[in-house]
C-alpha cells in the first residue's frame, strides 16, 4: 500500500550540543533547552553521549549510569546499532523530556572499540531512526572532546548549538571545533550551526569584550544568532535541588528563562517546522 502523508512519521529534529572546550555549562544548558522546549509543548529525548555520564547523574539516575548487568546499553548500541529494535527500556521516562542514558561501559571503551569499524561515525544515526521515533526533538549532550563519539553527534544532527564562555580561551576554542565541523562536512555533507550560546556570562569588561568579539564575528559576520545567558543562581539550583529545569522547577524563576525560550523558539522555527514542511 501506497503511504499518505498522515502515515508517514516525521523524524525528530537533532541537535548536538558541542564544544571541545569543558567547563563551559554545555551540560546544563542541555537540560534548560530541553525544558524550554518541553515547556513550548514538543516531545524531546535527551541524550547522554558522554561516557562520564553527567547528564545521567546529574538528572538522577545514577543506577542507570552504573548499572552494568542490563544487556543492552547505549555503549551496546552504538557498537552494534540492529539491537535498538525492540529495545523497550533503555529510555528513561521524566516529567519534563526523556532520556537515553550514558553508562559506565563507555568509559574507555566505546570510543576506542567503535574506531576502524564500518561506518563509525554513524552509529548514533542509527540508533535514532530506531529509537527516537515519535520525539519532536533529540538534543545530544557530548563530551569535551574531538573523537569518534562527537563526530557521531556531528553526523546524526541537523543543526548544531555552540556553548560558549565570554573569555577568550573558550572563544579560540571554537576555531578548533570549526576545523572538527570541517572533516564531517568533508565526507557527509554540511554541519548547520543554529547559534552560539554564551553561558555564564558576568558582568565584567572582558566579558563584554568577548560578547561582542562572538556577535561581531557570528551574527554580524556569518548570520549565526548568539545567546547571552547570563549567570545566574536559579539556573544551577533548579538542576541541583530538584532535577528539572528552570521551566518547571518549583518557586524558582529567572529572567534568563527568556532567552533559553528564544533559543528553543529558533530549533522548532529552524528544525521543527522545517521538518513538517
Amino acid at each position: 500500500m501506497t503511504e499518505t502523508a498522515e502515515t508517514i512519521e516525521t523524524p525528530p529534529a537533532i541537535v548536538a550540543m558541542l564544544n571541545q572546550k569543558g567547563g563551559v555549562g554545555k551540560t546544563t544548558l542541555t537540560i534548560h533547552v530541553a525544558g524550554a522546549l518541553a515547556d513550548r509543548g514538543l516531545d524531546v529525548l535527551v541524550v547522554d553521549l558522554a561516557p562520564e555520564g553527567a547528564l545521567t547523574s546529574i538528572l538522577g539516575y545514577d543506577e542507570a549510569y552504573s548499572d552494568l548487568d542490563q544487556e543492552v546499553s547505549l555503549h551496546e548500541l552504538l557498537l552494534d546499532p540492529s539491537r535498538a529494535d525492540g529495545v523497550d527500556d533503555i529510555i528513561i521516562t521524566g516529567e519534563e523530556f526523556d532520556l537515553l542514558p550514558a553508562n559506565e561501559r563507555m568509559v574507555d571503551r566505546t570510543g576506542g572499540e567503535l574506531n576502524g569499524e564500518p561506518r563509525a561515525r554513524e552509529r548514533l544515526k542509527m540508533v535514532l531512526d530506531e529509537l527516537a521515533t515519535g520525539y519532536d526533538v533529540v538534543l545530544v549532550d557530548n563530551m569535551p572532546n574531538i573523537n569518534v563519539l562527537t563526530d557521531n553527534a556531528l553526523v546524526a544532527s541537523d543543526g548544531v548549538l555552540i556553548p560558549a564562555y565570554a573569555e577568550a580561551l573558550s572563544v579560540q576554542g571554537l576555531d578548533r571545533l570549526q576545523k572538527q565541523i570541517d572533516s564531517v562536512r568533508e565526507y557527509f555533507g554540511a554541519v548547520r550551526i543554529l547559534g552560539i550560546i554564551a553561558n555564564r556570562v558576568e558582568h565584567n569588561k572582558q566579558a563584554d569584550a568577548m560578547l561582542e568579539q562572538l556577535h561581531s564575528e557570528f551574527e554580524d559576520g556569518l548570520e549565526i544568532p548568539v545567546f547571552d545567558v547570563y549567570k545566574r543562581v536559579d539556573l544551577q539550583r533548579a538542576i541541583a535541588a530538584q532535577e528539572r529545569s528552570i521551566f518547571t522547577a518549583d518557586e524558582l524563576d529567572s529572567d534568563m528563562a527568556e532567552v533559553l525560550a528564544d533559543v528553543a523558539a529558533l530549533i522548532e522555527a529552524e528544525l521543527v517546522r522545517e521538518a513538517n514542511e
